[in-house]
């Protein structure tokens, strides 16, 4: 989803001096949104220990709190003077989001401490809130304190309160790239990594309406038959980015 051709992006943007590895830390994609629209939302992942809230005790979730939030600091110290504006400072999982011009976005692929940097989507405005103007379809809305993600659509809640369960698709907020773009170690840390954000929502679903229909290995998401208290769960989750409607697999005959 918005891809922009740019035949000249990637030079443009990254020095010749950084390495191919720092290519595999923005993906492509980022790389054309920010050079033919000046700049882009980004999800950048951190390099810092970080286990799942659910297995620490009270202090060693603040201690946690703690790292990610002096963590935070590094990038944004290399960024001062470049084009680039803090979105949301995240306290539970290593991240940060960010609106970055090609500058900044060069600068954060050559981080050691950036392990990737993934395109977010901007935020839609609540229909009734004061002095909203209308969002046409494919304009670019800026991330604002007062904007909300429509991470559950309404259709969904209206389906789940008809039906009683609805099938689900869960996006799960994990850096996250393409496996033929890593090597064994990162694709076996990236594997990890979203084995564990699917331990930590389905913690997060615990007493909950829900059954597990299909859970992936390879990209960041989860199959799910929910309740509406499972549902509004989902909505709440950090570990979430989206929530779509999934389709009942067909029966072989």
């Amino acid at each position: 989803m918005w891809r922009t051709i740019w035949c000249a992006a990637l030079l443009s943007i990254a020095p010749a001096a950084t390495t191919a590895a720092s290519y595999n830390v923005v993906p492509r994609e980022v790389i054309d949104q920010a050079a033919a629209n000046g700049t882009v939302l980004v999800l950048v992942g951190l390099s810092v220990p970080w286990q799942m809230e659910s297995l620490l005790n009270e202090e060693e979730v603040r201690s946690q709190h703690v790292a990610i939030a002096a963590i935070l600091s590094d990038p944004l110290a290399q960024l001062v003077g470049k084009n680039y504006k803090v979105l949301k400072r995240y306290q539970e999982i290593p991240g940060i989001a960010l609106e970055v011009g090609p500058d900044a976005l060069s600068e954060l692929a050559r981080l050691p401490i950036v392990t990737n940097v993934l395109l977010d989507r901007p935020a839609i405005k609540k229909p009734n809130e004061a002095n909203a103007e209308p969002v046409k379809v494919g304009s670019s809305v800026s991330l604002t304190a007062s904007a909300v993600s429509e991470k559950v659509p309404l259709l969904i809640f209206n389906r789940v309160a008809a039906d009683g369960t609805v099938l689900v698709l869960a996006g799960l907020r994990t850096p996250w790239q393409r496996e033929e773009l890593l090597d064994e170690n990162l694709l076996t840390l990236q594997r990890a990594a979203i084995h564990d954000v699917q331990s930590y929502v389905l913690a997060e679903l615990v007493g909950t309406r829900y059954r597990v229909t299909r859970i992936y290995r390879t990209i960041p998401g989860i199959a799910l038959r929910v309740g509406m208290d499972a549902l509004k769960i989902l909505e709440r989750s950090s570990a979430v980015t989206n929530v779509v409607l999934d389709r009942p697999a067909s029966t072989a005959r």
